[in-house]
């Protein structure tokens, strides 16, 4: 490593603030090497742990969408009782109320 990769230029690059805290000079090999097994392995945690997260939301938006379709229903079976009991309304009420009306 070089004294460039220490600046904070050159930190910021590298992570977030707790990354920059545990800053450290690393020469041998051997220890850049675990170095950057173990920031890949903090990254493909973060990854595991996002899709999860997607996935979680990707259901709730599923159980979302269906609970609204089953409502959407509901309401056209609504709308179509209720336009059906005024033309029975109206018809009757045209007809006069002659005894033999809806209850």
């Amino acid at each position: 490593m070089t004294d460039q990769d220490k600046t904070p230029a050159g930190a910021a690059q590298a992570g977030s603030a707790p990354a920059q805290s545990e800053r450290r000079t690393v020469s041998d090999p051997r220890d850049v090497a675990t170095l950057v097994m173990s920031r890949m392995s903090m990254v493909n945690a973060k990854k595991d742990e996002l899709t999860i997260a997607i996935k979680g939301l990707s259901d709730v938006t599923q159980q979302l969408a269906h609970a609204y379709a089953e409502q959407m229903k509901a309401i056209e079976k609504l709308v179509k009782r209720v336009k059906a009991l005024e033309a029975a309304g109206a018809a009757e009420a045209s007809k006069g109320m002659n005894g033999s009306g809806l209850q």
